[in-house]
């Protein structure tokens, strides 16, 4: 019996040999595939019983907060420079500094930006094509629409290198320094905008107008027909401003309200020109004699005109030239 027993467990023993040779056999295929080894994958390990098929609980994670999408989170969570912190989330991000523009944008306020340039250079295309009257009565029936125009137009001024205004203030300021009550400087800024003429000389006397009051230097109305005396001004302004149909007409009245020897500021874009030299020798025909074409400033034409006769009697007798600009077309931007 215990021979027997002796054989058995030497049968035992070389069976368990040969099941871990088996097993051996079977790592060693895994491993080596034409000389390279390869990494064991979880699947094969757990075949041959090196590795167990359960795997460890993940740890729960405890949380007050609800769990949100990572991709919500990415979307909400964009803010703009300059934004208080612990704020909500917001959609506003930060962009690209454009023109010199140091203030992010969101993309709603360049939307609204866009859609107000558009409004005012449609507005813009319909003043060079009606006169001042017509233009006059849209704005009494729309109001908000000047108001439109008013706020486009400066946006553009700011892309401007140079601002007309600034270069006629500099150039009437000597001028305007001499005024006194016993010689006062009387000054007529015909589409005065803002009135900022008048503004930036508060102690001369300067009448601004325009079709819209915006401020209470504004006198609102036609600037072909104001409430001006003859021969009440000395000098008289148009700063990008000869628009419309019938520009003659408010050069036929700057003539009416200027002193004789009076002074006519001109400031126009260039490029509303056909030919500069032909437009400043017309205006000999309304009584006017040119002084100075000055071209050297970019983008711009400043003229400058003395009053050196009345037509205001000879104007129906006279077949006076007609004075026409082309439109001046904004960009899109």
């Amino acid at each position: 019996m215990k021979v027997k027993n002796k054989k058995n467990v030497a049968k035992a023993i070389s069976a368990i040999g040969k099941t871990h040779k088996i097993k051996r056999n079977k790592i060693k295929r895994l491993t080596e595939k034409k000389g390279k080894k390869k990494k064991i994958s979880k699947k094969a390990l757990i075949e041959v019983g090196l590795k167990n098929e359960k795997q460890k609980p993940k740890a729960k994670v405890q949380t007050t907060q609800p769990i949100i999408n990572d991709n919500l989170i990415k979307l909400t969570n964009i803010s703009y420079k300059g934004a208080p912190e612990n704020t909500t989330p917001s959609l506003y991000k930060q962009q690209k500094k454009v023109d010199g523009d140091k203030t992010p944008t969101s993309f709603i306020q360049r939307m609204k930006d866009k859609l107000k340039g558009a409004r005012f250079r449609y507005l813009n295309e319909q003043f060079y094509s009606s006169s001042s009257q017509e233009a006059l009565l849209y704005f009494k029936k729309e109001p908000s629409a000047f108001k439109a125009y008013h706020n486009g137009y400066m946006q553009q001024v700011t892309q401007w290198p140079v601002k007309p205004l600034d270069v006629i203030i500099r150039q009437i300021k000597p001028i305007l320094k001499k005024s006194n009550v016993n010689l006062p400087v009387v000054v007529a800024d015909f589409g005065c905008g803002d009135a900022k003429l008048a503004r930036a000389f508060p102690k001369v006397k300067i009448h601004s107008f325009d079709l819209v009051a915006v401020n209470q230097y504004v006198t609102a109305g036609d600037m072909a027909h104001t409430s001006l005396a003859n021969g009440s001004v000395d000098i008289a302004v148009f700063c990008l401003s000869l628009m419309g149909t019938n520009l003659q007409s408010f050069i036929k009245e700057a003539n009416r309200v200027l002193k004789t020897g009076g002074l006519m500021k001109i400031a126009e874009v260039e490029s509303r020109f056909d030919n500069i030299s032909t437009f400043a020798d017309s205006l000999a025909k309304y009584g006017f004699e040119k002084i100075k074409v000055d071209q050297t400033i970019e983008m711009f034409v400043f003229m400058d005109f003395k009053k050196t006769q009345d037509i205001s009697k000879t104007a129906l007798k006279k077949k006076l030239p007609i004075l026409e600009l082309k439109p001046c077309i904004y960009k899109k931007r």
